[in-house]
């Protein structure tokens, strides 16, 4: 296939044989007839666009020095009319290629133009002292400029001052000293705003090689930079967020780690606890009947007022007392078959009188039964909250509201005694401590509730126990709403 180099090859060739043609055959015929203008035809293949007649011009002096050359042998002037003849033919020739290719060049021009014009990217040039020659259709949608407002300025008119860096770099491109083919950077648009665009450059040279400059494509990347910096933040905000759960789930599992170990511990008080009421009272009472019963079974029986038989009987009776409390503590059974209402009334009163207590007890809807699971909550939770106040709150005035509110009940425990640092006792329960206030939230959040406690130093504290009865059904009461307690 034909290209530049092969034509620039094949030129000389052809116009020195036809020279040689031309000296050794006096008739003038080669200069025409065989490679002048297949010489001149070649030169479409060649960038230069003197070419046709450069080479017309060569083959008119070989003609003329060939003429010169050649043996006498024919008439002079028929000789002379067939290289004229010929030279005419050659710059006709000449200057057909030379005219298709100016319309082949014109053409590209215009489908050039025709694209840079409905290109959405600003398509530019520049000269090696920075000036813009061209300024397309898309350049003025992105900067606001006119073309005939940016044609013959600075292309440092669309770089912000502040850049400098890219000012010394933007000059040291257009004058060649750079050789950088792609970049991003920022730009100044005609109203003020900096956009950021993508740059590539390409050298412009003339048909001798000569640098005449760059030619800019520039495209408006702001909406890729701004989806970038969203995706950025996005991934920075899920890492963060996956940072926060990894360390709630690390801290939930230390203070379960904590809450187990508790658990155990006073898995083990409570049957120690047990373990001494059942030996320093259950077992005297019993010890002291068996004695009695002893004297009775050996006749020994020396007054009838105080007979063994009476003192057994108010032992029994004792006894009786002893065991229902422990009962009672451990799980009293009227929260089993009365419910919420009548158990918590029940275990406050008793709380109220033993520690003198001024108590005010409130029940609002609470029309049924809520689950079971959260009867049970709620009394634990009162319970670990009033033997708390006892043990440490000094309180004078308990107040307990138990309270329905259409999808959600509430129980509120609040006391007028010296309250506490909630996050120091957070702190101190995480450490393990203390259980009572780790506890009290486990509880809480195994029955899929919420705990808010509420307290400061020498404020009284308030605990705020809410459930949600969504998708739950209300128990229906199987006993009297009015219920005698022992």
């Amino acid at each position: 296939m034909m290209n530049g180099n092969y034509a620039r090859a094949m030129i000389p060739l052809i116009l020195a044989g036809t020279f040689l043609l031309d000296v050794f055959m006096p008739w003038g015929y080669a200069v025409w007839v065989v490679g002048d203008v297949f010489s001149a035809i070649l030169t479409l293949w060649i960038e230069w666009l003197i070419a046709p007649y450069l080479v017309a011009a060569i083959g008119t002096v070989l003609a003329y020095f060939g003429h010169m050359l050649s043996p006498p042998v024919i008439a002079v002037d028929i000789a002379g009319f067939n290289r004229v003849a010929g030279i005419a033919l050659l710059w006709v020739t000449a200057w057909l290629v030379a005219r298709a290719r100016r319309a082949k060049l014109d053409d590209a021009t215009r489908r050039l133009g025709a694209i840079m014009e409905s290109s959405s990217d600003a398509i530019l040039t520049v000269t090696p002292d920075g000036f813009v020659t061209t300024w397309n259709g898309g350049a003025e949608r992105i900067f606001g400029y006119t073309a005939n407002e940016m044609i013959g300025r600075s292309i440092l008119t669309i770089i912000p001052v502040h850049l400098s860096r890219d000012r010394a770099w933007e000059l040291a491109t257009v004058r060649g000293t750079h050789d950088i083919q792609n970049y991003d950077a920022v730009r100044l648009t005609k109203d003020g705003r900096y956009i950021d665009v993508s740059i590539t450059l390409s050298p412009l040279k003339d048909a001798v090689g000569q640098f005449l400059g760059v030619s800019k494509v520039i495209r408006d990347i702001s909406e890729r930079k701004r989806g970038e910096m969203l995706l950025k933040q996005a991934h920075e905000a899920l890492e963060m967020k996956v940072l926060e759960r990894t360390a709630e789930l690390s801290a939930a599992n230390h203070s379960l780690q904590i809450l187990s170990r508790q658990l155990m511990q006073v898995q083990e008080e409570e049957r120690s606890r047990l373990a001494r009421d059942l030996h320093d009272e259950v077992g005297q009472l019993l010890t002291a009947l068996k004695i009695d019963l002893q004297d009775i079974q050996h006749g020994e029986v020396r007054d009838a007022r105080f007979s063994p038989l009476t003192d057994s009987l108010e032992l029994v009776d004792q006894l009786l007392t002893q065991v229902r409390t422990l009962a009672l503590d451990l799980r009293p059974s009227i929260l089993d078959d009365l419910g919420l209402v009548p158990a918590l009334r029940w275990y406050a009163n008793r709380q109220a009188v033993r520690n003198g207590w001024v108590l005010s007890l409130t029940v609002e809807g609470m029309d049924g039964r809520i689950p079971i699971p959260m009867e049970v909550t709620c009394f634990r939770v009162a319970q670990e909250a009033l033997t708390n106040i006892a043990k440490y709150s000094q309180a004078k005035m308990i107040d307990l509201a138990l309270r329905s509110h259409g999808e959600h009940v509430s129980l509120v425990i609040q006391d007028d005694g010296v309250g506490f640092d909630v996050m120091l006792a957070r702190r101190r329960a995480q450490s393990g401590e203390s259980i009572g206030l780790l506890g009290m939230e486990e509880r809480v959040r195994l029955a899929g509730g919420s705990l808010v406690i509420s307290s400061a130093p020498g404020e009284g504290t308030r605990l705020e126990l809410r459930f949600s009865l969504a998708e739950q059904e209300l128990i229906k009461p199987h006993v009297p709403a009015e219920v005698i307690l022992p």
